[in-house]
C-alpha cells in the first residue's frame, strides 16, 4: 500500500519533470496552461504525501522509520520541481497563474505548526464567545437586581409613610385616654 503511494508520488513528479521541461520549450500561448498542470501534478503528488503520512501512523515503529526516510526524500524531489517551476515562471514572466507552490510539500512539523495554530486561534474564539455569553448574563441578572431593589425602595417608602400615619393616630388616641382620665366634674 505504501509502495504505491510512494510510486504514484514519483510518477506525478516525473510527469511534472516532463511538463516543466516542455514548457521551456512550448510556444508563449501553451505556456500558461501547461504551468498549470504541472502545478496540479505537484499537488495531486502532495495530496499523496499527506495521506501516505497519515496511513504511516498505523505503521509498526520499526517500518515507520524507513518510511519517513523515502517520504522525506521524496518531498525533497518534489519541493525541488516546485522551485524549478517558480523560476521557469520568473524566467518565462508567467505570474502565478495556476497557483502558489509554496505551500506545496510541507514537512508533518510544518503541517503540526499551522494545525496547532489554527486550534489555538479557534479556542480563542469560543472563548470570546464564552466571554460574551457570560457579559450578557451578567448584565442581565444586574438589570434584574436593580428592578428587585426599585420594588424593595417602593415598599420601604410605603411603610414609613404608614409609620408616618401610625405615629399620628397614637398621638390622637393618647390624648382621647388622658382626656378620658381626667375626674369627671361632678355636680351634686
Amino acid at each position: 500500500m505504501f509502495a504505491e503511494h510512494l510510486a504514484e508520488c514519483r510518477t506525478l513528479a516525473d510527469q511534472a519533470s516532463d511538463e516543466l521541461d516542455r514548457l521551456k520549450t512550448a510556444p508563449e500561448s501553451e505556456r500558461p496552461g501547461i504551468s498549470a498542470a504541472v502545478f496540479t501534478l505537484l499537488k495531486q503528488a502532495d495530496d499523496s504525501l499527506v495521506s501516505l503520512q497519515q496511513m504511516a501512523k498505523s505503521v509498526p515503529a520499526g517500518e515507520r522509520a524507513s518510511l519517513a526516510k523515502e517520504e522525506a526524500t521524496l518531498r525533497q524531489e518534489l519541493k525541488a520541481k516546485a522551485t524549478e517551476l517558480e523560476e521557469a515562471r520568473r524566467e518565462l514572466l508567467l505570474g502565478s497563474s495556476g497557483g502558489n507552490t509554496e505551500k506545496l510539500f510541507l514537512a508533518r512539523e510544518e503541517r503540526r505548526k499551522a494545525t496547532a495554530v489554527t486550534q489555538s486561534l479557534q479556542r480563542s474564539t469560543n472563548q470570546l464567545k464564552d466571554g460574551n455569553r457570560m457579559m450578557a448574563e451578567s448584565e442581565e441578572v444586574g438589570v434584574q437586581a436593580l428592578q428587585e431593589l426599585r420594588k424593595q425602595r417602593e415598599q420601604i417608602l410605603r411603610a414609613k409613610d404608614n409609620t408616618n400615619g401610625l405615629g399620628e393616630n397614637m398621638g390622637e388616641a393618647e390624648r382621647a385616654v388622658k382626656e378620658l382620665e381626667k375626674p369627671a366634674c361632678a355636680m351634686m
